[in-house]
């Protein structure tokens, strides 16, 4: 019995590793350290995986309210669509998940997304159904009528005129009770509001701000893995089956080295450069700058979907509190400005206006591009509607 359990164990944890090893890579750090614990128990060849002392007193994280995050339903939609695709089809899913709105909407015409992703209309229609039917269901979705639909075919495909019900309703008719009911069950939107903040237990890294310099530490930079000094010394010398026996024990102490290698390089190398970009913010002393997964991702030499994987999951505590390494990769408007220093400017330009004669998207709009913000006024609308800012004329003081 003991037998077979272990050899499942060690079935398990080699198609882990040595068929799937590239998914551990971007594993987060807790998930990393029990893919550890479990090879130390079933691997001969590994003496000890152990901790350096800092790491307590540095990546415990004892206080989850610092966590300034909340669990986004567009991360599991990017984890299911990286199942699904590949290539440049996951690319341009990524693309058109970058054009919807809080609720999941999409806020752009298609003819423009083609433009902008330089792919025919017909090459973004074909993805965007794709990413509307990959859970969570629904994103991408042009308005709450096609998610409508989306939602019936799922959920009531034998009741297909559930939909004639569905047009009644949002033209204001009065529908049955039976009816009014089963649609009560449909969703208002994909993107539902974002739950409590995660909890978390430990952090993949820390920024500590030391007499005005910055220093990032990477957990995995403190993990060490120490081979059997016995098997080490005998490996040499063995032949035979039981040579063979232990060599596959000391590929997967290898496969296992050269992953926590890549992990640190990569992770050291996103930490150093969110350290770079954002230093003015991690020292409480300024806003976040556009720092964009691409750019980055030609600067290391590993590819755009790569760095999104990694920082997937992943957080790190800084002196401004604990945040996903996410929240540090800003997108750039046309002007160069980043969107939280676009939000920030039209939330103060409306603070400041007239109660009586609120300005409308198109004035802030100008006063932007007046002050060198490359804007148009559907994105003032956009960022307006993400701040949660009533239009002018329900900001109108009566």
């Amino acid at each position: 019995m003991l037998r077979h359990e272990l050899q499942l164990r060690l079935k398990t944890s080699l198609n882990l590793m040595l068929k799937q090893h590239i998914e551990v890579l971007v594993y987060p750090i807790k998930e990393f350290e029990q893919l550890l614990k479990e090879e130390k128990e079933v691997n001969p060849f590994i003496e000890d995986v152990y901790f350096s002392p800092k790491i307590p007193a540095l990546f415990e994280s004892k206080t989850y309210s610092e966590v300034h995050y909340k669990p986004n339903p567009i991360e599991i939609l990017m984890k299911n669509l990286q199942a699904e695709m590949e290539g440049k089809d996951l690319e341009i899913a990524y693309g058109l998940i970058s054009f919807t709105d809080e609720r999941g909407y999409l806020k752009a015409d298609i003819k423009d997304i083609a433009n902008q992703l330089r792919i025919s209309k017909e090459k973004v229609e074909e993805i965007r159904k794709r990413v509307m039917e990959t859970d969570p269901i629904g994103v991408c979705s042009l308005n709450i009528k096609e998610f409508f639909q989306l939602q019936i075919r799922e959920l009531y495909p034998e009741d297909p005129k559930l939909q004639e019900y569905v047009d009644r309703a949002l033209a204001g008719e009065k529908i049955p009770p039976k009816v009014k009911e089963k649609l009560r069950c449909l969703k208002l939107s994909p993107l539902e509001p974002s739950p409590a903040p995660v909890r978390i237990s430990k952090v993949d890294a820390v920024i500590e701000l030391d007499e005005g310099e910055l220093i990032g530490y990477i957990y995995d930079e403190l993990i060490e893995i120490k081979p059997s000094k016995f098997y080490r010394e005998i490996y040499p010398s063995l032949k035979g089956e039981v040579r063979k026996f232990l060599k596959e024990f000391v590929n997967r102490y290898e496969i296992i080295k050269r992953i926590l290698k890549i992990r640190r390089e990569n992770l050291r190398k996103i930490l150093d450069e969110i350290i770079r970009v954002q230093a003015d913010f991690l020292k409480g002393e300024g806003e976040l700058k556009p720092l964009m997964a691409k750019e980055l991702a030609y600067k290391i030499g590993v590819s755009e979907s790569t760095i999104s994987r990694i920082i997937n999951s992943k957080y790190v505590k800084t002196p401004q509190g604990t945040y996903p390494f996410k929240f540090f990769f800003v997108r750039e408007t046309a002007g160069g400005a980043s969107q939280d220093q676009v939000m920030k400017r039209i939330k103060e330009i409306i603070t400041s206006e007239n109660g009586e004669a609120p300005l409308k998207d198109e004035e802030i709009a100008d006063i932007l591009r007046k002050e060198g913000f490359r804007i148009a006024r559907r994105t003032v609308a956009k960022y307006r509607e993400l701040l949660g800012i009533p239009s002018s004329r329900e900001r109108r003081k009566r």
